[in-house]
């Protein structure tokens, strides 16, 4: 009975161990790359040796090459963590760096510079002296991306301390240099670390983290140098921060041709676009999910915005079709906005079908034209469903010997869903142009239609001149 129960509790526990492994968020390992140079030079130092220091789990070595580039390749970061980074060569000082590095995120760390200690700089011997100056080296970036939106929420920043001289300090003149953020949207940015200690060069590296409102932002370095009593300043630097959540009053929708020539041919293509904003009016970051459906005919699903927040996609023309006496499709686009609700826009597109003869009217569809007279016409053109034809349709009016035509006789259809004047319904004019002729005669009026697609229809409507008089 016992070792049914050992058996039973070790089957048990077996099983709770799977679930929990099961449960953990397995991550890609990320590559870390970055570059060695002289802090002099700025010129490549190759063979350096490049090492992870912290974490200790993570630690590995590797050397630059003649560029002075490195990299780390399989870097098992599973959460948002401080990556410590050393770059050291014989007859150089050393030089370390502390960076954040988050999970799938490829890593690129700032220059690591070392000092050559067999060479000078030429212009001021000796030990440098205590911090004077402040100066921004290098900002990773001047624009981040709102927090928890999954784009680039931070930047990294470099200054370096220099001494009186202009040269940066050493070691031996280390300060404690404080970070601050002097404006700011106030919601809920930060700087980490926000105090660091100069390095060998004299430089300090941090990361400033946005919050939760896109606005401008500044930052500021600060030496306390007590011992002197002086406060060292460096000049503020200027950053964004912007691409929050799908707001749905800055989301739309458009397609590029209303009128879409769609009711009777399989595969036309039809582009519908959205264009995806925060609450602040800026595009949502660059990679944001838009789903895609319609009612009739096929869509292509989905699609990730650009830089801009644009989505395009297809509208197929395919099964199924709308009914005749309602020949509209329904496309909607879907996305969600900070609180995860969905949000969605909608467009209609008007399936527009072929033309038919009987589709084509004059209005009167008989006439009598007197020497040097005229008639004014109405004429109703429109697609077999009595919508509008497709966009780009060309219709054109020909009248035959003895007359001429003024008014809307060579017509492009244009984009457009509603039926009426300029779209279904135009206007010209037939003149008497032989108005010596001595003979009644008859007369005719040529309508021809033909699509995009190359649908064709014509018809003709006759009427009569009469005969001048003498």
């Amino acid at each position: 009975m016992k070792n049914k129960l050992a058996l039973f509790l070790l089957a048990f526990s077996v099983i709770g161990l799977t679930s929990f492994i099961g449960c953990e968020e397995i991550y890609e390992p990320i590559t870390v790359t970055g570059k060695v140079v002289d802090s002099n030079s700025l010129s490549p130092v190759a063979n350096a040796t490049v090492s992870i220091i912290s974490p200790e789990d993570l630690s590995m070595e590797t050397i630059s090459d003649a560029n002075g580039d490195y990299a780390f390749q399989e870097v098992a970061v599973d959460s948002v963590i401080d990556l410590t980074i050393r770059a050291e060569k014989e007859g150089y000082t050393s030089e370390s760096i502390t960076i954040v590095a988050a999970p799938e995120r490829e890593l690129t760390v700032p220059n690591l510079k070392i000092l050559n200690q067999n060479q000078t700089d030429g212009e001021v011997d000796g030990e440098t002296g205590g911090a004077a100056n402040i100066e921004l080296i290098n900002l990773e970036s001047q624009s981040i991306r709102i927090d928890e939106t999954g784009g680039a929420g931070n930047s990294a920043f470099t200054f370096v301390v220099l001494d009186s001289t202009g040269r940066a300090i050493n070691a031996n003149n280390a300060v404690d240099v404080r970070f601050r953020i002097t404006e700011g949207p106030d919601g809920g940015e930060t700087i980490t670390p926000a105090v660091v200690q100069s390095n060998a060069n004299g430089e300090v590296t941090s990361n400033i983290f946005a919050g939760t409102v896109a606005g401008n932002l500044k930052i500021e370095a600060v030496i306390e140098r007590t011992d002197i009593g002086l406060t060292i300043r460096s000049k503020p630097i200027l950053l964004t921060i912007h691409g929050g959540f799908p707001d749905l009053g800055h989301f739309s929708i458009a397609a590029n041709i209303f009128n879409f020539e769609a009711y009777t041919i399989n595969g036309n293509r039809n582009e519908i676009t959205v264009i995806v904003g925060d609450k602040y009016s800026n595009p949502v970051k660059e990679g944001t999910p838009v789903y895609f459906n319609t009612t009739h005919g096929v869509i292509q699903g989905s699609g990730v915005t650009d830089a801009d927040g644009q989505v395009t996609v297809d509208l197929i023309s395919g099964d199924p079709r709308p009914p005749a006496g309602n020949a509209n499709a329904t496309i909607r686009a879907y996305t969600f906005d900070e609180n995860d609700n969905e949000i969605v826009r909608q467009i209609p597109v008007l399936f527009s079908g072929p033309p038919s003869s009987n589709k084509i009217k004059l209005n009167p569809s008989t006439f009598n034209i007197g020497p040097g007279g005229s008639q004014t016409f109405t004429m109703t053109v429109t697609d077999i469903n009595d919508n509008p034809l497709p966009f780009d349709t060309q219709i054109t009016v020909t009248p035959s010997d003895g007359m001429t035509l003024d008014g809307e006789t060579n017509i492009s259809v244009p984009n457009t869903l509603s039926p009426g004047p300029g779209v279904t319904q135009f206007t010209f004019t037939a003149q008497d142009s032989d108005d010596e002729s001595s003979d009644s005669q008859e007369v005719s009026i040529l309508i021809e239609v033909e699509t995009p697609g190359g649908y064709r229809a014509t018809r003709t409507f006759t009427g009569t001149k009469a005969k001048a008089i003498n």
